[in-house]
């Protein structure tokens, strides 16, 4: 994930906290009830009122049923992130810490006391954001599949309405994999190479594609995609700009087999796509809550989670 958004985490947690009532009092840590266990972890009714306190600093209050439905997602995150072994260092958080307190014009000493005198504690605070910086890494690390092609910014621009300048291309293609064993002999591939040059030569549309594939044995017709030419390699847009619709790429060895691709279409799309930056970090944001919304929807349906009745 980029790191603005965990730098907005953070400082959601430092700014709401400068801006604390100064006569706010801190219950006493002896007294703090248990209101919840994940995963054999408690939470207790302290940490409930300290996740209000620092909304309320930045002036929003939440109900407690919130404020723990919240703190037992960050329990789940750590979880999370700490079964991955990633466990960001004391010298990590307190760094992290720091640029808050400079973001906030305080040094780090001013900053401390300013959450200590909103009823804040220091060590609480450092822990909630050891948890979101556990948990940024861990998304960071596996959220690879997360992308966001040009094919994608375009269907966003359109769907907006948004005047373009119609100069890159954008095929549709289709795939289909004559498939090859590893270990195959070099005549085997050598043959089904010859297949595969065989349907190239009787594809003239892209509709004809599966039920001409099918005359062969052991292939796979995969779904037709959309690319941009920015997406492509620069041997890849060559070949393409030379065939005309409904005929197919020559054949290639792939590690799957024989690929041959034929081209559906191509129209006109944006030149400079690839530089709306905006566009592109805002479908990437939607893309990567919802890989992590998967990622604690699948953790809370092996964690055990027991919520006291009084909470």
């Amino acid at each position: 994930m980029p790191n603005t958004d965990t730098l907005r985490r953070l400082t959601l947690f430092g700014f709401a906290a400068f801006t604390l009532a100064a006569a706010a009092i801190m219950p006493s840590p002896a007294r703090a009830q248990v209101a919840a266990i994940v995963n054999g972890e408690p939470i207790t009714s302290l940490d409930i009122t300290e996740r209000q306190k620092l909304h309320k600093g930045s002036g929003k209050n939440i109900s407690r049923k919130d404020a723990l439905e919240e703190l037992i997602e960050y329990k789940l995150k750590l979880q999370i992130a700490q079964r991955a072994n990633i466990n960001p260092t004391d010298a990590e958080v307190n760094r992290a810490f720091a640029g808050m307190a400079q973001r906030s014009g305080r040094s780090v000493a001013q900053f401390e006391q300013a959450l200590r005198q909103g009823g804040v504690d220091t060590a609480r605070l450092k822990a909630r954001v050891k948890a979101d910086m556990a948990w940024q890494q861990y998304v960071q690390a596996n959220s690879g599949s997360v992308i966001v092609r040009d094919a994608d910014l375009v269907a966003a621009m359109t769907a907006r309405g948004q005047n373009m300048q119609l100069k890159s291309i954008q095929y549709t293609m289709r795939q289909v994999i004559f498939v090859v064993r590893r270990n195959a002999p070099d005549a085997q591939r050598a043959a089904r190479a010859k297949e595969a040059e065989s349907l190239r030569s009787r594809v003239t549309s892209c509709e004809q594609v599966p039920q001409l594939a099918s005359e062969y044995r052991e292939v796979v017709v995969k779904r037709p995609v959309r690319r941009l030419s920015s997406d492509l390699g620069a041997s890849l847009q060559k070949l393409l700009e030379s065939l005309p619709d409904g005929r197919m790429t020559p054949p290639e060895v792939t590690a799957n087999g024989i690929e041959v691709v034929a081209i559906c279409d191509r129209r006109e799309v944006p030149a400079d796509i690839s530089s709306n930056r905006e566009l592109r970090n805002e479908l990437l944001g939607q893309r990567l809550q919802s890989y992590e919304k998967r990622m604690l929807d699948k953790m809370r349906q092996t964690s055990i989670i027991q919520i006291k009745s009084d909470q």
